[in-house]
């Protein structure tokens, strides 16, 4: 499986600009990906179900996807 390369400072701005538009999903991102939580310990801290986590999190990875895409040189 090739690994993907990331800028990070396109992330960071990228997990800026989604915080603006849906705090929520930004929050989720980070948990799970930066804080290591899984879907049930994020739903526990946002109050939202794991469903809802689950969701948020694959509509926030595809959001930042297309975000950092479309900011590549």
């Amino acid at each position: 499986m090739p690994e993907l390369a990331v800028d990070v400072v396109a992330l960071d701005d990228a997990l800026e600009s989604l915080l603006q538009l849906e705090p929520r999903l930004a929050q989720v991102i980070e948990l799970h990906y930066f804080g290591g939580m899984t879907y049930d310990e994020i739903a526990a801290a946002v109050g939202a179900s794991a469903a809802t986590v689950h969701r948020d999190i694959r509509l926030a990875r595809a959001w930042l996807l297309s975000e950092i895409g479309s900011t590549a040189p």
